[in-house]
Order: C-alpha cells, then structure tokens, then sequence
C-alpha cells in the first residue's frame, strides 16, 4: 500500500504541474484570437525552443524509435541527422513563413496559402489534409502515454482511466492560457523528455551488463542488427535516407509547427534552433541503448511498442520506474497538447469563421476555439479507445501526408509561376498516390510516402509551368522579398 501510494504520488505531481503552469498562462492571457491560438506572437526564445522541441519529440521518437532499435537495428539513427534537418529547415523556411504571418497576421497555415494562391479550392484541400493527416499522429499519442500510467501504477489505474484523465488535463490548461499555457506546459515536459530518455537508456543497458557487454550479446546473437541490412530494397539505406526526408518535412508541414512558427517573438530565434535541436539529439543515445539492451534483456518480445514499459517494470525500482514512465508519457502529452491546440485554431479560423460565422467578434471566436479543444479531446479519446497500430507505421502515415504541403510552400516562397491550380492538381494526385499505395501495395510508408511526393511534385511544375503567371502571386512574393531583405 505505501509502494501504490507512493507512485501514486509521483503521478499525481506529473499531472499537477501543468495544472499550476496554467494558472500563470491563465493571469497573462487575454480574451483574443491572437493571444489565445499565437500569445500574442511574441513568445520567446526558450519557450519557443521548448515547444518546438516537445511537439517534435512525441512517443513516435521515444516508444518508437527503441521499438526501432530493437527490431530494425540502427534504421532509426537516421534521426541524428534528420534532427539537423529539422532545424535548419526550421530556420530556412521558418523564418520566411513568419516574417509572411507577422506582416499579413497569419494564423493557420491555410491563411498562408489564401493570402499567396488565392483559391477557396486549395484552401479546402490544405485544410483538409491537416486534419486528416494529424489525427493519425494525435491517435498515437495518448493511447501510450495511457498505457504508460497504466504500467507505472502496475495496473491500479486502467488505461482507459489514465488517457481520460490526460484529455481532461490538457483541456483544463488549454481552455484557461491557450498557446501561452502549452509552451509553459512544454518547458516542463521537454525537461522530463530529454532527460528521461537518457536515463532510461543508461539504466536499461546498466541491467544488460554495461554497453560493451550489450553490444557484445548483439554481435553474437544479432549481428544483423548492427548495420543497415542491403539484403532487401525495403529496407535499406533508401529506407534510411527515406526517412531522413519524410521525418523532418512532415514535421514541420504539421499545423502544431506552422502556429509555434507565427507565434514566435524575435526573427533571431530562428538563428539559433538549429543548434539548440542539433544539440538536444543526444537524447537518442537513450533509446538506442534501451532497444539494443533489451535484445539481451527481452530476446523474445513480440509487441516491440512496449520493450520500454516492460524493461522498467521488470527491472527499475518501482519509484524510478514510474518516474521515468512518467517521461515518456510528457512525449506524448506534450505532442497531443500541441495537435489538438493546432486542430482547434483550423475549425476555429478556416471552417467557422470562413464558412460559418464570417462576421464572428474576437470574443466568439476565442470561445468557439475553447469549445473546439473539448470537442476534439472528445473525438481524440473515442479514437485513443481503438487502440491504434504501430507507433512507427502510424506516425509516419501522418507525416508523409502532412509532407505533401512542402511542394506548394516551397513553390509561393520561391517560385513566381506557383500557380493554384497546379498546387491543388498536385496536392490531389500525391495524397491518391499516398493512399493507393498504402493500401492497395506493401511498400514500407517511407516509400509510398516518396512516390507519393514524387507524383505531386510531376504533377505541380509541368502544370504551373504551362499556366498564365498570376499577378497576385508574383506581387505577394516581391512584397515579402523587399519586406525580408530590408527588414
């Protein structure tokens, strides 16, 4: 009874925190559209950094990538460079994206794609493949960070019961700050993620006999899971380059990235992300040793989603165990927080105000943006009851979609002859491709995900090539090309 307590405990401060951060978003909030789904677009640098950094972290890159490890060898040390990636396209297009927000008061990414194309069609369609493509994501995230708690409190609180109690939470201090709540939210969380993982990685492989041991054990029983296998082309290095492009490109065409984009304060933040990521990717050597360390630990496991939980209920003190657990659940919680936030600013800004209430005040809208987090939480935990697939398969699903918005971005940033009708023709033949492929073929999704992105990108030049210019385009670009270049 004093062990249950005790976790319990634990659980209790986890959850209570972001309770009390909310408080304080709550006092330094106001009743604004701006204020609400962008603070203001004046958010700093460390809190920039943070949410980033805790929205891009999710159970994708901590359950994840040990299940990775464990079962696919060094696949997923692709992430060490697609964290690079990350940040410099973080700071490239980026900054681009919101020096555009600041100067025409953006707020969801479709506002960037009227305001550049002018067409209610691809306005649909963006719109569209942003919540359709982030739902698989936000599927993902609480029904492990759920099962966590579950496994931390040996099964005292049901994972039905704990991903409930997360929804609740997460609507509490979104209803009461708004984006300014999630960020302070996120520099807990991101704290406990990043630290966590580490921790967890040395203490697994500590269990295992220490690294050269773990690595040992490996080369004798798994040598295969040393290096890239060659042996099969859907799972070679084209894999691992595969998701080098997909990961990153994905992530930051995500609505979550495009609103912490316009919500940032200074243009300098932008300068300084790519290192601040680069060096946050030390966290991966933690899942690296937990998925190697559990070859030798677990060498029988078949459901490789849960190789962390189980290793820490095996062999961590309960204490520990429900602390580091209660990391892993902040990857989670901390990317769901930010999807539903994100999902919340599309219905309010690009489905109500731009097809049902065109005339709605500020106050209405930041209302129905509050409503919108509960309903959506409400829709994301009648999904989390379904128990979605892999965390890997179903994360990347959502990515390569999302990714599929880089063609027309790149193309209004830096092309005159961007045309709608292309972008639209394009956007249409690469998500069909997508999900032709993922269920009609057996292609790995990175693969479905780079045909897919080939078909749109042969679909979208030829098109806008072979249109009349549209004046409207090209003078929106040469307005932000003098704007950037004098700033």
């Amino acid at each position: 009874m004093e062990l249950s307590t005790s976790v319990l405990m634990v659980i209790f401060i986890f959850t209570f925190i972001p309770l009390v951060l909310a408080e304080v978003a709550r006092a330094n909030s106001i009743p604004t559209v701006g204020d609400f789904f962008l603070q203001s677009r004046s958010m700093p640098t460390v809190m920039v950094f943070f949410t980033v950094y805790a929205t891009w972290v999710s159970s994708f890159a901590f359950m994840g990538s040990a299940s990775s490890f464990y079962s696919q060898g060094p696949l997923y040390m692709t992430a060490f460079a697609w964290n690079g990636l990350f940040g410099l396209l973080f700071m490239t297009l980026g900054k681009r994206l919101w020096f555009y927000g600041k100067c025409f008061h953006y707020i969801t990414p479709t506002d960037f794609f009227h305001d550049i194309y002018g067409s209610k069609q691809l306005d649909g369609i963006v719109t569209g493949i942003l919540i359709v493509f982030t739902i698989p994501y936000l599927m993902i995230q609480l029904s492990g960070g759920a099962y966590l708690i579950e496994t931390a409190t040996y099964g005292l609180i049901p994972w039905r019961v704990a991903g409930l109690i997360f929804y609740l939470i997460i609507i509490i201090y979104l209803w009461a700050g708004g984006l300014r709540a999630v960020a302070l939210a996120d520099i807990f969380y991101g704290c406990l993620i990043f630290l966590s993982m580490l921790i967890t990685g040395f203490f697994v492989v500590w269990k295992a006999g220490g690294i050269q041991a773990t690595f040992q054990i490996m080369t004798e029983t798994n040598p295969e899971l040393l290096t890239l296998p060659q042996n099969s082309p859907w799972s070679s290095s084209l894999l691992w380059l595969g998701m080098f492009l997909i990961v990153p490109v994905g992530a930051l065409m995500g609505p979550q990235m495009w609103i912490r984009i316009y919500a940032t304060g200074r243009l300098k933040t932008f300068q300084i992300m790519p290192l601040l990521i680069i060096l946050a990717t030390i966290m991966y050597l933690g899942p690296l040793f937990a998925g190697s360390a559990g070859r030798a630990l677990l060498p029988n496991l078949t459901h490789t989603d849960n190789l962390i939980p189980q290793l820490l209920a095996q062999y961590a003190p309960p204490i520990l165990g429900a602390i580091l657990l209660c990391g892993i659940a902040a990857a989670a919680l901390s990317t769901a927080n930010s999807q539903i936030h994100a999902l919340a600013t599309i219905y309010t800004m690009d489905v109500h105000r731009r097809y049902i209430n065109p005339n709605a005040p500020e106050r209405t809208l930041v209302s129905v943006g509050k409503w919108s987090v509960l309903g959506i939480s409400a829709v994301a935990y009648i999904l989390l009851l379904q128990s979605p697939g892999l965390i890997i398969e179903t994360g990347t699903i959502g990515m390569s979609g999302t990714a599929q918005l880089i063609v027309p971005t790149l193309g209004a940033l830096f092309w005159k002859r961007s045309h709608a009708a292309a972008a639209s023709w394009g956007l249409i033949v690469g998500v069909f491709f997508l999900i032709l492929l993922l269920f009609a073929t057996d292609l790995p999704v990175i693969f479905a995900a780079i045909l897919a992105l080939t078909a749109n990108i042969l679909t979208f030049i030829p098109l806008s090539a072979a249109m009349p210019t549209v004046m409207s385009t090209r003078k929106r670009i040469v307005e932000y090309q003098i704007l950037y270049e004098n700033r």
